[in-house]
């Protein structure tokens, strides 16, 4: 007998009152059911907002055919499918996924083609990627290689460096997946108090996560950490902020996605407590945290000034003087960084002939570089690169490459973007434009107006700070815009020593 016929059957007047007791559970389950159905369909329409988005940034990104690839979306998990032509071209698309506003997860199934290159070929271009690059000690790493598929096995001493390994095996023409066993060495005397404490001050002080609050834990060489961001994408920048020497392995679990979390409280706090001292301490930690940097940490002097960042003293390598940069420029309060870093190598250099050809070999072995045709100029190992290259991500991969060849202390870029900009109306750069910053630029904080004028992106109103500027520059330039005019202000920094507003001849 259910709930309301039982309290019914006593009293025989209680029959008239069973009426609408009965009509109030049917309502109410009525509401329940409407109320669910509602939320089904929001999160529905969430979904294919989503989708479209993503597709029509998958479109924009200049390396990636996204006509050969297919988006779906469930309850913010985007599912990647189709074809590309290279291992990085895959990992870019998740990047470009995870950055966009409601995706809780990706998981990518992108197929890479397969290539016709022999097993052996990939192993030994495999294993001279790993030998020049200067962001991985040279660890006894084993490779093998089967169809393509590239599995490593050894130690290495971070997660950090586990990671750029696989990054640089991924950019070897053939790969199409790899398997990355490597473990790390657990040589850090360190105490977990010691290393949760460096991993907190380095989540503070990073403006990519100047807005969150995460609870991190260590124990027994694990970090564990509890709390809320704003994008799958800041998830992985968080993760890889807590990969510092000494952690096996990190657990996020206990991490959640809510783009609508922020409100500025954190940034506006955070800044307001900036100062010379401490933007002096936390770059200091920055560098003894950094796989690449940490090696000569010693050998960096950093002088703080208002604000603006002056590195000074003698490293061994060109990456080392430019990670050094791009960590001062990723600290909280930081408005302008002069690097004055010489690179001299430490032992016998190798000489400009052996530097000409590593580098051409390097850039032979690049998916990206391998249709243009480059010439290179070396003196007193300072390389000049001349020639064409269809977009701006093939001449700074180019630069990349130049810098992590061994002896090079500077490298002059003088490769010609060849594609001219393509023609597209007014109104389509404007539409994309405003999805972008809706979907990927969408800090609750920033108010951004857009106007475009023959193809040029006007952008005004207010951001929190520089980068969030920087951004909205690069998906003006996304979208195809030209020549943006960049007037918006900036509230936590007063400008970089120069005009508040930035409009190209």
């Amino acid at each position: 007998m259910s709930p309301i016929v039982h309290r019914c059957s006593n009293v025989v007047f209680s029959l008239v009152l069973c009426i609408p007791l009965a009509a109030v559970a049917e309502d109410t389950s009525t509401t329940q059911g409407a109320t669910a159905s509602n939320q089904a369909s929001e999160r529905s329409n969430e979904d294919h907002e989503i989708c479209s988005a993503l597709q029509r940034d998958l479109e924009d990104a200049e390396r990636i055919r996204a006509g050969q690839l297919n988006v779906q979306c469930r309850n913010g998990l985007v599912t990647l499918s189709g074809t590309v032509e290279s291992l990085l071209d895959k990992r870019l698309a998740s990047r470009i996924a995870k950055r966009t506003r409601g995706v809780q997860a990706v998981l990518n199934q992108i197929l890479v083609q397969t290539s016709e290159r022999s097993d052996d070929a990939i192993r030994d271009d495999v294993s001279q990627a790993l030998l020049v690059n200067n962001s991985v000690e040279k660890p006894s790493i084993a490779l093998h290689v089967q169809s393509g598929k590239v599995a490593m096995t050894g130690k290495v001493d971070s997660l950090a460096e586990k990671r750029i390994a696989e990054t640089v095996v991924s950019g070897v023409p053939g790969v199409t997946e790899v398997k990355n066993q490597l473990t790390v060495r657990l040589s850090s005397d360190r105490t977990d108090r010691e290393m949760r404490d460096e991993i907190a001050a380095l989540m503070v002080h990073s403006v990519y996560l100047d807005d969150v609050d995460v609870d991190v834990q260590v124990k027994d060489h694990v970090a564990i950490l509890n709390g809320t961001v704003h994008s799958a994408e800041q998830k992985d920048h968080l993760e890889r902020v807590a990969e510092i020497w000494g952690i096996a392995s990190v657990e996020m679990e206990s991490v959640k996605i809510n783009p609508d979390a922020t409100d500025g409280t954190k940034r506006s706090e955070r800044y307001a407590k900036v100062s010379d001292q401490g933007i002096s301490d936390a770059l200091k930690r920055s560098f003894r945290a950094d796989p690449v940097v940490f090696k000569q940490s010693d050998q960096i002097s950093v002088d703080v000034q208002s604000g603006t960042v002056i590195l000074s003293g003698t490293v061994a390598t060109l990456p080392i003087k430019r990670a050094a940069e791009q960590l001062a420029y990723d600290v909280v309060g930081v408005r302008r960084v002069s690097n004055e870093l010489t690179v001299q190598w430490p032992d016998h250099a190798p000489d400009d002939a052996e530097i000409i050809s590593t580098l051409q070999q390097s850039l032979a072995r690049s998916p990206y570089l391998k249709r243009t045709q480059l010439r290179v100029h070396c003196h007193a190992a300072h390389v000049s690169l001349y020639g064409l290259v269809d977009t701006e991500q093939q001449k700074s991969m180019a630069q990349w490459l130049a810098e992590n060849i061994p002896g090079v202390v500077h490298v002059n870029n003088a490769l010609t973007v060849e594609q001219p900009w393509e023609e597209k109306a007014d109104d389509e750069i404007k539409n994309d434009l405003e999805r972008k910053l809706k979907f990927v630029f969408f800090d609750k904080s920033n108010d951004v107006n857009v106007s475009i004028e023959n193809g040029v992106a006007i952008l005004r109103g207010q951001v929190d700070t520089w980068r969030q500027w920087q951004a909205a520059m690069d998906l003006a330039i996304e979208a195809g815009a030209r020549h943006p005019h960049n007037l918006i202000q900036v509230r936590y920094h007063d400008p970089h020593g120069a005009s508040r507003i930035y409009v190209p001849e």
